[in-house]
C-alpha cells in the first residue's frame, strides 16, 4: 500500500492534533465550559470526516489529500464555534449549526480537491460558501423562533478569522516597528499625521512609495485615531521641519518674464526656424508664439508661457 494511499491516513491522531494545537489559540473572553466545547467538537467532527474519507470506496484522494479536507474542517469549526459562543447562542443549538459548517466544508473542499483547483482558489471557494452555509443556518433558527433579532444579528456579525488575522498583521507590524530605528518610527508617525489630511488618492501614491515594512507602519499609523496626542510634538515638528527642508522650493512662474524671454529668443532668430519648430504644435501655442511679431500679447497661463520659451530656447539653433 503506497504512503500517500488514503487508506494510510491516521485520521484520528490528526484530529486530536488539531484539537490541541485549537485549545492553545482559544481567544481568552471564552470561558472555561465553553473552551472545552471547542475543543470537543473540533475533534469530534474532524474524525468522523477523516473516518468517512478513509472508508470511502474508489477514492480518488490521497492521505494528503484528505488531511487538508480535514484540516480545512477543523479551523472552520474552530471559527464558527467561537463565533457563536460570542454571539450568545445557547449550547443546545450550537452542534446543529457547527454541523451544517462542517458538512459544507467537507462537500466543497473534497470536490475541489478532485478536480484539482489550485489551493488559493479552494480557500476562497470554501470560505465563500461557508460564510452562505452559515448565514443560511443562522436565519433558519431566526424564523423558527429559536434566536431573536439580537442574537441573530450578533452571530452574523462576528468574524474571528478576521480578528485573528488582523492581530496577526498588527504582530507583524509590531515587530517590523521594533526592527526600525527610533528616527525612523518617528518620522513616519509625522508623516502619517500629514497624509491623514490628504485625498485617499494622493494618500495611495504616496504609500506606494514605500517598501512594505515602512509601508505597514504608515499604514498602522493612519488608522490610529489618538496618534496626534500619542507623540512628542516637539519631536514631530522636528520632523516637519526636515521634511520641509528637503523639498524643492517652490517656483513662481511669471508670465511677464515667459514673455520677454520668448520675445527675445523669437526676435533673434530665423522666422521660419522658428516655424518649423512650433508647426506642429497647437494652434494657441502657435499663436502665443507669433504674437511676438506683432506685440499683441496673447493671454495664456504662465506655466505654459514658461514651458513654451524654455523648449523654443532649447530647440532653436
Amino acid at each position: 500500500m503506497s504512503e500517500t494511499d488514503v487508506k494510510t491516513f491516521d485520521y484520528e491522531a490528526f484530529a486530536k492534533d488539531l484539537s490541541s494545537q485549537a485549545s492553545q489559540v482559544i481567544p481568552a473572553d471564552v470561558k472555561k465550559p465553553d473552551r472545552e466545547f471547542v475543543v470537543e467538537i473540533i475533534y469530534r467532527f474532524c474524525k468522523m470526516a477523516g473516518d468517512a474519507l478513509v472508508k470511502e470506496e474508489n477514492s480518488k484522494l490521497s492521505a494528503q489529500e484528505a488531511s487538508l479536507v480535514t484540516q480545512f474542517i477543523g479551523e472552520w469549526i474552530f471559527h464558527k464555534s467561537i463565533d457563536i459562543i460570542r454571539a450568545g447562542i445557547e449550547p443546545k443549538f450550537r452542534e446543529g449549526i457547527l454541523q451544517k459548517v462542517a458538512f459544507t466544508v467537507f462537500d466543497i473542499a473534497k470536490k475541489a480537491i478532485e478536480s484539482k483547483i489550485p489551493q488559493e482558489q479552494l480557500i476562497t471557494l470554501v470560505e465563500a460558501h461557508v460564510k452562505k452555509c452559515f448565514i443560511k443556518a443562522i436565519e433558519d433558527l431566526k424564523q423558527r423562533g429559536i434566536l431573536n433579532e439580537q442574537t441573530s444579528s450578533n452571530a452574523l456579525s462576528q468574524s474571528n478569522i478576521d480578528a485573528m488575522a488582523k492581530e496577526q498583521v498588527e504582530e507583524e507590524t509590531s515587530t517590523e516597528i521594533a526592527c526600525m530605528s527610533d528616527a525612523k518610527i518617528i518620522k513616519l508617525a509625522s508623516l502619517a499625521i500629514l497624509m491623514k489630511n490628504f485625498s485617499s488618492e494622493k494618500m495611495k501614491n504616496i504609500l506606494m512609495k514605500f517598501n512594505k515594512p515602512e509601508r505597514d507602519v504608515l499604514i498602522k499609523y493612519l488608522k490610529m485615531p489618538d496618534l496626534e496626542e500619542k507623540l512628542d510634538m516637539k519631536a514631530t515638528m522636528r520632523c516637519f521641519d526636515e521634511m520641509k527642508s528637503t523639498l524643492p522650493e517652490a517656483v513662481v512662474v511669471s508670465y511677464d518674464k515667459a514673455y520677454k524671454k520668448l520675445y527675445k529668443i523669437v526676435k533673434n532668430s530665423d522666422k521660419n526656424e522658428i516655424l518649423s519648430i512650433i508647426g506642429s504644435e497647437r494652434p494657441a501655442v502657435v499663436d502665443f508664439v507669433l504674437s511676438c511679431y506683432d506685440k499683441k500679447r496673447r493671454k495664456i497661463p504662465a506655466y505654459v508661457a514658461d514651458v513654451i520659451s524654455k523648449y523654443l530656447e532649447e530647440n532653436v539653433s
